[in-house]
């Protein structure tokens, strides 16, 4: 079967603030000592957020020579002014075991305890150089690639389609408002129907984007719903039927209520979903029913004659909204105290 052209199977969607700075910035700082019964540097970095929200992190990792150097090749390849600011390091150092440094420098003098500490304390001011100059994200990621998240770079294809929806709906919106901003500029009736026929269409892109996100937002409840429903069924079907005994039947009671309350919970989210969907479609049309009542003051009755019967299905549809919206509202009212009373 030949994949589809639009199928979104095999992408993944990459956060569009993955490598954004956090504002304010965590403060990082860097610790080095040598680990002598690993031959390594220990590299240890301590997060304090600005705001109390974030909570301190800390990483830390062992790096040879080499596996510095390879961290410092990847730096200067984001900023080349990282270039020269790695400190020299000795090819033979205390406790290290040798392997390629030794067979590459066999005669190679361990610098002294004094040495390897100050040598330390280059690293960590390196280390605070490269934070400065290639941020805090990619540093981090450079030296600790394995104890990042990828939920911070990348979002399910879910999270993913609801933003694009969601910027669909912001744009057939801000697409409408240009539109009415145009009525002041037609002076002639035949401008000013030109101008209807772009607002109108503007009003069915945006019904149509309002009612794709708000069908997006519904789906997952609408699931839960029938979940609940079909596993409470099969519940009552059961505690029917089946020979239990009193600690199966209380058990079972017990879901049963459990599923009732999820489904309960999800009617009532889809109420509020249905509630501001038709506010949505409302406003609209209420903008446009007040920009045409404007409009009608500007020309005399003979010209607007032939405006009349879009101003009069323009009041029809608005009535028709704002009395489903009132409706959803009443329903959603009813749900929530409802469930006020049985609690």
């Amino acid at each position: 079967m030949e994949p589809q052209p639009d199928s979104l199977e095999g992408w993944v969607a990459v956060r569009d603030t993955a490598f954004v700075e956090p504002q304010p910035p965590p403060r990082l700082r860097f610790l080095v000592g040598w680990n002598e019964a690993e031959g390594a540097f220990a590299v240890t970095c301590h997060c304090r957020a600005e705001t109390a929200e974030r909570a301190p992190q800390s990483w830390a990792g062992l790096f040879s020579a080499p596996a510095l150097r390879g961290v410092h090749r990847q730096l200067a390849a984001v900023c080349p002014r990282l270039e020269p600011a790695l400190p020299a390091l000795p090819p033979a150092l205390p406790g290290a075991s040798g392997g390629l440094w030794a067979v590459l420098f066999p005669g190679g003098v361990a610098p002294s305890e004094a040495e390897v500490a100050e040598l330390c304390r280059q690293l960590e001011r390196y280390l605070g150089w490269a934070l400065e100059l290639c941020g805090g994200r990619v540093l981090l990621d450079v030296l600790f690639a394995a104890d990042r998240r990828d939920d911070e770079y990348f979002e399910s294809l879910h999270e993913f389609r609801g933003k694009a929806l969601h910027g669909h709906l912001a744009r057939a919106k801000e697409a409408l408002r240009r539109v009415l901003q145009q009525h002041k500029n037609a002076d002639t009736m035949v401008a000013l129907m030109k101008v209807y026929e772009e607002e109108d269409e503007a009003y069915q892109d945006l019904v149509t984007m309002a009612t794709q996100f708000y069908q997006y937002l519904l789906q997952p409840f609408r699931d839960m719903r029938e979940l609940a429903t079909l596993c409470k069924l099969e519940i009552l079907k059961s505690l029917q039927y089946d020979n239990l005994g009193p600690k199966r039947v209380a058990a079972l009671q017990k879901d049963a209520e459990e599923w009732t309350k999820r489904a309960e919970s999800a009617v009532c989210s889809i109420q509020d979903i249905t509630v501001k969907y038709f506010k949505e479609t409302v406003k609209a049309l209420s903008a446009m029913h007040k920009q045409m009542e404007q409009d009608q003051e500007r020309f005399g009755k003979a010209t607007w004659a032939s405006a009349l019967p879009r101003l009069e299905n323009l009041r029809c549809m608005l009535a028709k909204e704002t009395l489903q919206h009132l409706r959803a509202r009443e329903l959603c009212l009813k749900q929530k105290r409802a469930a006020i009373q049985k609690n």
